[in-house]
């Protein structure tokens, strides 16, 4: 209740109904005076930043400590002194995926196997330089400077034409990073898939194929040649659309193939978050069917609150398991990394003890429902995955 007066008129200022006591039994208006000082508005507003980090905080602890808890007591009807869900789902969400797409999935900056961007810059310059004493000045420089992340760096006499020579980026002998390769052979069949990299670059040509067939140059060559058939041997029009809009990709993007797989990477992952969200009735209607015989006692919309607060446990702990990894990044300290790990087990440990606590069957009933869950789920992924990554390629 706030602090401020109380009006003399008992007439509700929103809806214009009587009011009988303080608040208006109709849209639960307080009844007071409209007029407020700066000093009431802050203290308006330090009340309702305590009121929800008091709620928020309490919700958690049981959330995250109590699997199963939480929608039980919403499908009891005690729900006052939680946060709803669908409120702790937005902020949730929110806070998750602006530090997901801000630090951990950010294009451009890594590779699929962990290297830095100025990894890739000291490799492209590396490339760039045909003569060997040249290469070996590169090197002389950068260790001069410190070297590569503070660390010295050489070049295999043996192989000098080879960049899977350079080990500290292809060996990685220091183990200092992620996704080290087990063997030099492997080394050696990543620098040539880089190099056929960079000559698929330098050339200017992405060489789209398409269900075997190289397509034409321009929409108006394909065009030309599906008006030279006969109508039966025509592309239908779903073949002719992906084959136009595979067209016009190769056209924007054929001299800059990585900033293609960048801007595909980058709209695929903002596109996470409404994956997600639209996957919440679907996986609440897959529990419906797991617990069809209990249809009377648990409706479609407390298996949707069950997902829901599955779901805010999950970004909650994923964010706790990116900033363990951080700092085992940084620091290289074990007891990050296997905490990390932890974590990450209680993410798929969690589902299975809420399941047992909410649906109140015994752990082997749970485990078979919960393994039959994971193994739908993750077709509807890979089908939800599919449907967005078709909207990203349309949309660039």
């Amino acid at each position: 209740m706030s602090h401020h007066k109380e009006r003399e008129e008992k007439i509700c200022l929103n809806c214009n109904t009587e009011i009988h006591g303080r608040y208006c039994h109709k849209c639960g208006q307080e009844n007071t005076e409209p007029q407020e000082s700066f000093w009431h508005l802050v203290t308006h507003f330090v009340y309702d930043v305590t009121h929800f980090d008091g709620k928020f905080f309490s919700t958690l602890k049981h959330l995250l400590f109590r699997p199963g808890y939480l929608p039980a007591e919403y499908l009891r009807g005690r729900r006052t002194s939680y946060l709803h869900p669908i409120r702790m789902y937005v902020f949730t969400s929110a806070i998750f995926f602006v530090i997901f797409l801000t630090f951990v999935a950010k294009p451009g900056t890594t590779n699929n196997k962990g290297f830095t961007a100025v990894r890739h810059n000291f490799i492209d310059s590396f490339y760039a330089t045909k003569d060997s004493d040249d290469k070996e000045a590169i090197i002389m420089g950068l260790n001069a400077s410190g070297g590569l992340d503070n660390d010295q760096v050489y070049i295999d006499s043996a192989h000098h034409d080879s960049i899977a020579s350079y080990r500290y980026i292809y060996a990685d002998v220091n183990k200092r990073y992620n996704k080290p390769f087990k063997s030099e052979v492997d080394s050696i069949r990543a620098a040539r898939k880089y190099k056929e990299e960079l000559a698929s670059r330098d050339s200017g040509k992405i060489n789209l194929v398409l269900n075997g067939e190289k397509l034409p140059n321009s929409v108006a060559e394909y065009n030309l040649r599906q008006a030279k058939l006969p109508p039966a041997k025509r592309d239908g029009w779903f073949r002719a659309m992906v084959d136009r809009k595979a067209i016009e990709l190769n056209e924007e993007w054929h001299a800059d193939p990585t900033g293609f797989q960048n801007e595909i990477k980058e709209s695929f992952l903002h596109s996470i978050p409404k994956m997600m969200f639209v996957s919440v009735p679907f996986v609440a209607l897959i529990m419906q069917l797991l617990y069809i015989r209990r249809r009377k006692t648990y409706y479609y919309v407390n298996h949707v609150i069950f997902i829901i607060y599955l779901y805010i446990e999950t970004f909650i702990s994923l964010l706790v398991f990116f900033g363990l990894s951080a700092l085992y990044d940084v620091s290289n300290f074990a007891p990050f990394h296997w905490l990390a790990v932890i974590v990450m087990i209680y993410i798929f440990l969690y589902c299975l003890l809420a399941m047992h606590n909410f649906y109140k069957q015994g752990y082997i009933k749970s485990f078979l429902k919960y393994f039959i869950l994971l193994f739908v789920c993750s077709i509807l992924s890979v089908f939800i995955a599919s449907i967005f990554l078709i909207t990203s390629l349309i949309q660039i």
